[in-house]
């Protein structure tokens, strides 16, 4: 099966780069361009802000005046902002606690403090919340606005619909946020003695590539003796979706993950959104030099050369995507994915994706343990039943 290149969108920076942005222009609707504070009033749920400074620039954008603005923003635990756009363009800094945001129709995302973030102007906000119960969130941002503008905040007032939505899930939300890591039968049946398989969950992740290892290496041994240790890893403990609509709920954090023998590192449709970011780059950076092995499935390839723990090494990538791959990291030696499936090269091992996950998952289980359990796990998946099948079919 061909996967569609990895598209680029002129608002897609890192998922840390768009997830504040939301409530800036909340921020900015309640504050005048003084070095004053500010507060809004009434509500639990309002944003703080202080203008910290505020300044005309010398230059013109297509013949209009703008204005610089640094605002400093704390959002109280569960505040909210409901859709809006803003005129100008906003970058900014996380200090502390967490924000989730959709931008769009796309999938709500997760902020944590250290990221970033740039912003175009004009785009809808449809989610913009702190999770947390208990902690403020806050951050610093810029936005570089018209200096005449009547409006910072245009509230998405033909979007009911989408407004009721984002209540709704707002409602919902407490859900969320009492998610305990308690929950993870993975971390309560976690043995210290057995090897330990890390699969690397990330927003709109392809759920094949996903489920094929876990598939291969939660299979016990034929007297029923669990084998490997086998965990799920993402930014924060909170359900990522998949690229299917499945949710899942991770075991482990970047910050609390144990250490892995092995690293699968899987892809997405979008894999400029997941290469921009910065911590999950860094984690399969530290990860990967340590493991014993580390597993590449379809684009998933993309993160291993960002990451560098592959550079010098041969590697393959989903069918059609070899050329764009070896253009964007030169230090890979990519393999024709046209004719060639998996890949080994001393740690690291890699396939074209999607089904093909399942041939890159089976011939490490082998090296980890030996060709009888491989077949034996074979045979448990049924996997000769989808190249030679009777079709009894009544018409």
């Amino acid at each position: 099966m061909k996967h569609p290149k990895p598209t680029v969108r002129f608002f897609q920076c890192p998922v840390s780069q768009i997830l504040l942005s939301c409530l800036v222009v909340f921020v900015l609707a309640i504050s005048s361009a003084s070095a004053e504070e500010r507060t809004t009033s009434g509500e639990s749920h309002s944003a703080h802000a202080k203008v910290l400074r505020a300044d005309n620039l010398k230059s013109l954008q297509n013949g209009e005046l703008m204005t610089a603005s640094l605002i400093e923003v704390t959002v109280p635990p569960m505040g909210f902002t409901p859709p809006h756009r803003h005129p100008g363009s906003v970058t900014g800094y996380l200090l502390e606690g967490t924000l989730e945001f959709a931008v769009e129709d796309r999938p709500v995302q997760t902020l944590k403090a250290g990221d970033t973030f740039f912003e175009p102007k004009m785009i809808l906000h449809r989610v913009s919340r702190n999770p947390d119960k208990t902690r403020p969130c806050r951050f610093l941002v810029t936005m570089v606005h018209p200096a005449d503008a009547k409006q910072l905040v245009i509230p998405e007032v033909d979007s009911s619909e989408v407004s009721h939505q984002s209540q709704d899930r707002q409602e919902g939300v407490n859900e969320t946020c009492t998610i305990s890591v308690a929950d993870s039968v993975n971390r309560q049946e976690f043995d210290e003695t057995l090897p330990t398989i890390g699969v690397l969950l990330f927003d709109n992740v392809l759920m094949t590539e996903v489920t094929a290892p876990i598939d291969v290496f939660t299979k016990p041994d034929k007297d029923g003796n669990r084998l490997f240790n086998v965990i799920t890893v993402a930014e924060s403990i909170q359900p990522v979706p998949m690229e299917s609509g499945l949710r899942v709920l991770p075991d482990f954090t970047f910050e609390d993950c144990p250490e892995l023998n092995v690293l699968v590192v899987s892809s997405s449709y979008d894999m400029e959104q997941i290469v921009a970011s910065e911590r999950i780059v860094q984690f399969v950076k530290t990860k990967g030099k340590n493991t014993d092995y580390t597993m590449s499935n379809c684009a998933g390839a993309h993160l291993i050369g960002a990451s560098g723990v592959a550079d010098g090494r041969r590697i393959v990538t989903y069918i059609g995507g070899g050329e764009l791959l070896q253009q964007t990291y030169p230090n890979l030696s990519v393999q024709d994915d046209s004719k060639v499936s998996f890949v080994r090269d001393g740690k690291m091992l890699s396939s074209n994706g999607n089904l093909a996950s399942y041939i890159s998952a089976l011939e490490l289980l082998q090296e980890l343990t030996d060709k009888e359990h491989r077949d034996y796990v074979e045979q448990f998946l049924y996997l000769e039943r989808l190249q030679d099948y009777q079709d009894a079919t009544v018409e």
